[in-house]
């Protein structure tokens, strides 16, 4: 595998990934009225997009990509907890 197929695929995990958080976090939103802290809103986000990716992935039977999903989950809940954590004190 090149780097630039590992890029792509990275990228397009990344994307992927990104766009089922945000539609974690308005199912979240609509679900729990009351407000909660942005830590649960990320981390329940992440588990509705790995929940319905893994759905996906065991559905078609190609699970051995699960990894990439996970890593790119990992760098986007990291990048929302710290920017957010930094940025809030400024």
């Amino acid at each position: 595998m090149g780097l630039f197929t590992f890029l792509a695929i990275i990228v397009g995990a990344l994307l992927v990934t990104f766009v089922l958080m945000m539609v974690g976090e308005k199912i979240i939103d609509l679900v729990v009225r009351e407000s909660c802290t942005p830590f649960i809103k990320i981390i329940g986000s992440l588990v509705f997009a790995l929940g319905v990716l893994f759905a996906i992935m065991f559905s078609v039977d190609k699970v051995s990509g699960i990894g990439v999903f996970l890593l790119s989950g990992i760098v986007i809940v990291l990048n929302k907890y710290w920017f957010g954590h930094f940025s809030g004190g400024q």
